[in-house]
């Protein structure tokens, strides 16, 4: 087990840091001068020689010696990981998650840690190919009598390089996420089985595309283009299945006024929408900004090429 250089270095052990989203991790701590090791269940040694980390071949070891242990394992793995590693951690560490669920983990870590050992969900808002923070949001839920100097240490890093942090608790975290991540993805996964369902020749209709509808299309690929066990593991939020359920039907209410020829009861669904979701001038103009600096940046000339987002 390797030792500290130095008595202010701090220790961090990722686990899931052979991953994707566990080595961004690794590398950033890293950068911040901490003493960073990573395990994965996969036991890639040659992930973490890449990365310029130590691998933790006694895990466990590794978990007793660390001032921080991070869990970056599959949203199906991480209760169980946390209740094999927590019990196991000393007083003044702190364990924490980087999953897009919060309640689970954020209970598990609280039953599971020992007197002393601090709690911190955390849910970094951005995938893994991100290159820097800056402009980026990270969600912190602590734990009541849980969490203490950590938060703030963790806090202040995060916001030194330019991100935004929000803090939640794990049940609001779930609420909302049911909705801005898990109704988005199902609603672009879902346009996306349309195309493939109808055959639809996506590529040979970018020659007739608005601005509009090819930033659309292209957020659908860009959704299709990410690991589907992550976005499948999204829809396990607890507060998703409701969400989605209610999506579906509106879909289904607004498909049969279509259907029957109702336009005014289209309209009405419509008006009623927007009155809800208020300010839609506001977004009108932020989406037009968005559009605007696409076409003056060339991305849009005679419609026919494909834009970077």
């Amino acid at each position: 087990m390797g030792q500290r250089t130095s008595e202010t270095m701090v220790r961090i052990l990722i686990l899931g840091g052979t991953g994707e989203t566990g080595s961004w991790f690794a590398r950033y701590f890293k950068e911040k001068g901490y003493d960073v090791a990573v395990w994965g269940p996969s036991g890639k040694v040659d992930v973490a020689n890449r990365l310029g980390v130590r691998f933790a071949d006694k895990m466990i070891e590794e978990v007793e010696e660390s001032d921080i242990v991070l869990v970056s394992v599959t949203i199906e793995r991480t209760v169980e990981v946390i209740r094999e590693v927590a019990p196991r951690m000393h007083p003044g560490s702190l364990i924490m998650d980087v999953t897009s669920i919060k309640s689970g983990p954020v209970r598990a870590m609280k039953t599971y840690a020992p007197k002393g050992v601090e709690v911190l969900g955390t849910h970094p808002m951005f995938g893994p190919t991100m290159p820097v923070l800056r402009g980026q949001t990270i969600i912190l839920t602590p734990v009541e009598g849980k969490t203490g100097k950590w938060l703030s240490i963790m806090r202040s890093l995060f916001e030194a390089d330019g991100a935004r942090v929000e803090l939640l608790d794990a049940e609001e975290h779930d609420e909302i996420m049911a909705v801005v991540q898990a109704l988005t993805h199902f609603a672009y996964i879902g346009i996306g089985a349309a195309l493939h369902a109808l055959d639809f020749d996506v590529q040979k209709s970018r020659r007739f595309m608005s601005p509009v509808y090819e930033i659309m299309i292209d957020f659908v690929g860009r959704i299709l283009d990410q690991n589907p066990e992550l976005y499948a593991s999204i829809q396990k939020n607890p507060k998703a299945a409701a969400v989605r359920q209610t999506f579906v039907a509106e879909c289904m209410r607004l498909c049969e006024k279509a259907d029957a020829g109702d336009l005014e009861g289209f309209k009405q669904i419509m008006r009623d929408a927007a009155k809800h979701y208020g300010k839609t001038h506001e977004a009108m103009v932020r989406s037009d900004r968005v559009i605007n600096a696409r076409i003056r940046e060339g991305k849009y000339e005679n419609n026919s090429k494909n834009i970077e987002l």
